[in-house]
């Protein structure tokens, strides 16, 4: 049984997301940016401390910890088991649900988008293990849109061209402020600041699926969703949102992959969120995943799923997932965008390091064996693994909790140029 609710959040208020780069002389503070989705989560954690300020009875036992940056040796981590994805802009009117534009697509003259083909680059300085580079099939000076809708993006999965409908869905306001002295929180005299905000549209909400259900079997969001225009703080300066239930279904889109397939199929597997790859181990990390191996590009992941036996440790579930049948499939092409950056405060240790993640809308291609091969692999990285609604996949190596690293498979046609 699923524990994964779905809600719409409404900005009662300007949205202020800033990239925590400083708000220093003509730089206005670049707050007008679509949620990521640790902010999403982070607001949520922090509404359900504000919400329960002390641990209730039915939250059950909480696991200690003693890291070595925390100052309160008595903490423990509450509502642990907080899980969250999106969020992706909704149309009320349109009941439509948006989705980062894939990067692999290249638009023409009359804005019609097309699907980008691969060029042989064996030849070229393209870093490895990779083979092919992807290349515009159509000439034209119009750029992509940020935005495309889930209709068009089910027609970007099928492999087809479309003309994606232009959509408003918020807009940025830019303020100006006077500065303000961190020491004596007080006005500093002849100093002000620029800052940009995020204003959604009246029809504009942003969808989330979240779950947090605790060990004591309570489901968070089954308690919250009793209620009505749940209100809690989203971004910075303070800003105010409400939590509803959606007016209307709405659904992330799924996998396409065909029946069969001739020969060794190339399975693309698109970034519907960030992810984050650290260097790990000799790994490098950066835009390469750390489930691919650095050297010929081969998946490490199990190629079936292996969930955690009752009772059996971390450590002897990870030596039975290291011994299990791997993927033979191997990476042969990728289209990551400009990386982002992004870092956070921490209540205890001040500000945190900043990271840089591979950005939602880019995408990789995988040579599998055959057609067996190819629908595995993408069970193994489709967000729902293959069936249902509920986000079962999270292949991003840190921040998966917090919506990172979820993506949707599908089959490319092998149009090598």
């Amino acid at each position: 049984m699923s524990t994964e609710h779905k809600f719409h959040i409404e900005p009662r208020d300007l949205i202020f997301m800033r990239d925590a780069r400083p708000m220093e002389a003509s730089d206005p503070g670049l707050g007008a940016n679509w949620p990521r989705p640790d902010q999403i989560w982070n607001a949520f954690i922090n509404a359900f401390h504000s919400r329960w300020p002390v641990p209730e009875p039915w939250e059950g036992h909480n696991h200690k910890y003693k890291p070595g940056v925390d100052t309160n040796s008595e903490s423990s981590f509450r509502f642990g088991a907080l899980k969250s994805a999106g969020p992706f802009p909704v149309d009320e009117e349109e009941k439509e649900i948006y989705l980062p534009c894939p990067l692999d697509l290249s638009c023409d003259e009359d804005g019609i988008l097309h699907p980008m083909s691969l060029a042989d680059a064996s030849d070229t300085n393209i870093p490895a293990p990779l083979k092919y580079a992807f290349s515009s099939s159509r000439l034209g000076k119009n750029e992509t849109p940020l935005w495309i809708s889930s209709r068009d993006y089910t027609e970007y999965l099928k492999g087809n061209s479309f003309k994606a409908e232009k959509v408003e869905l918020y807009d940025e306001e830019r303020n100006i402020g006077i500065a303000i002295d961190p020491e004596t929180s007080t006005a500093q005299d002849k100093k002000l600041y620029q800052a940009e905000y995020l204003r959604l549209r009246h029809s504009t909400r942003m969808a989330v699926q979240v779950s947090c259900r605790l060990k004591g079997g309570v489901d968070v969001f089954k308690e919250i969703a009793k209620e009505i225009n749940i209100p809690f703080v989203l971004g910075g300066q303070q800003g105010m949102a409400l939590l509803n239930s959606p007016s209307h279904a709405f659904s992330i889109p799924a996998s396409v992959i065909p029946a069969s397939v001739v020969g060794k199929p190339l399975l693309r597997w698109t970034l519907l969120s960030p992810a984050v790859y650290p260097e790990i181990q000799g790994h490098p990390g950066g835009w390469l995943p750390n489930w691919i191996d650095r050297g010929d590009g081969t998946v490490m992941l199990p190629r079936r799923q292996l969930p955690r036996n009752d009772g059996e440790s971390r450590d002897e579930w990870r030596r039975r997932v290291e011994k299990a049948e791997k993927f033979s499939a191997r990476l042969v092409a990728a289209r990551i965008g400009k990386p982002m950056a992004f870092s956070g405060w921490d209540l205890q240790t001040g500000p945190k390091p900043t990271m840089l993640a591979v950005p939602a809308g880019s995408c990789y291609v995988f040579e599998c064996g055959n057609h067996e091969e190819a629908r595995d692999l993408s069970n193994a990285l489709s967000w729902n693994g293959g069936d249902g609604d509920t986000v079962r996949n999270r292949r991003s190596t840190v921040f998966g909790e917090k919506g990172f690293g979820i993506g949707v498979c599908s089959i490319i046609r092998p149009n090598i140029i």
